[in-house]
């Protein structure tokens, strides 16, 4: 008896397969049209400036003819590692970022869990959105709140230690870094903690009912329910936390090192000194390259981050 073979079709390759959809709906892709033209215009087109980076040197004014005729080199990526004030940055960067991580992420967590236990929902959603309101302030307003609440000389709290018998403090000045934390934890607790806020709230009540059954406090219920319910959450926003370790607040610091010039060198981040270096000294050259720099820095850190967490926490991005 023969055996006859059947043989199965073969599978269509990727890229016709969306090509074969594209055909399909190709009624649909009109609409999206502008919005790809409007992508590659504003985000891919302006990636071409990366060739800065390369060039030994850009005059603002005569860019086009630079990039044509100065030589590629690499001496702006070398001095992104050597430049004392570079390294300066870099170092005040990784702290404060290292420590929001540290004291900020997991406050948010603390604060989503300790609001879904409120047991009225209508009071503990009163008061996340009450501790959210700091966050729709700009950084500009509240530099300026809190400048006038520790000002030397007439601020509010700087008063009540002057009365008390101490000797005022100027904040700004010698606890820089620690305001710079104290004020990202004040202005953006209540936000950062929504989306763990809502992860717990779309857990099914049933779990805990189960659970207080048999006999599960408060605290095991937290351990055992709330935070594996979430975690696919804090995976997410800690990955995307470690990807944006060189960020620091670019913001944030800006402005409050308005009000302290003297330390703009001291406590500068890798934001600030790139903007410094753009506006004062026009080295187009070595701001591109540091940019460059800081972005692939944040591609690997999110790779890095992607496959701590997904080792330490079974959870990943893709």
């Amino acid at each position: 008896m023969t055996e006859v073979i059947v043989k199965q079709p073969k599978k269509p390759g990727y890229f016709k397969q969306q090509l074969k959809n594209l055909k399909k709906n190709k009624a649909i892709v009109f609409f999206v049209l502008p919005a790809i033209l409007l992508t590659l215009l504003f985000g891919y087109v302006p990636m071409t400036g990366i060739i800065f980076g390369f060039k030994k040197s850009i005059d603002p004014g005569n860019w086009f003819y630079d990039v044509l005729t100065q030589p590629f080199t690499a001496e702006h990526m070398v001095k992104f590692f050597v430049d004392p004030r570079v390294l300066t940055a870099l170092k005040n960067t990784l702290i404060i970022s290292v420590i929001k991580i540290l004291i900020f992420f997991p406050l948010t967590i603390i604060l989503a869990i300790l609001l879904s236990e409120i047991k009225r929902p209508a009071l503990s959603k009163l008061i996340l959105i009450i501790l959210c309101l700091p966050n729709f302030l700009s950084w500009p307003v509240v530099v300026g709140i809190w400048n006038n609440l520790l000002n030397l000389d007439s601020g509010l709290i700087n008063n009540l230690i002057g009365n008390m018998g101490g000797e005022k403090v100027y904040f700004f000045n010698e606890y820089f870094k620690g305001l710079v934390i104290f004020l990202s934890i004040w202005k953006g607790l209540g936000w950062g903690s929504i989306y763990f806020y809502a992860a717990i709230m779309s857990i099914d009540k049933e779990y805990y009912e189960a659970a207080e059954i048999d006999g599960a406090n408060k605290f095991q219920q937290i351990r055992f329910l709330t935070v594996p319910g979430i975690l696919p959450v804090i995976a997410l926003q800690l990955v995307m936390n470690i990807t944006y370790i060189l960020d620091a607040g670019f913001d944030q610091v800006y402005a409050m090192l308005s009000l302290v010039p003297t330390k703009t060198d001291d406590e500068a981040i890798l934001g600030t000194f790139i903007m410094k270096l753009a506006l004062e000294e026009p080295d187009v050259a070595f701001t591109v390259a540091m940019s460059v720099i800081q972005g692939l820095f944040a591609l690997v850190l999110m790779l890095v981050g992607n496959t701590f967490v997904k080792k330490k926490l079974g959870r990943s991005l893709w």
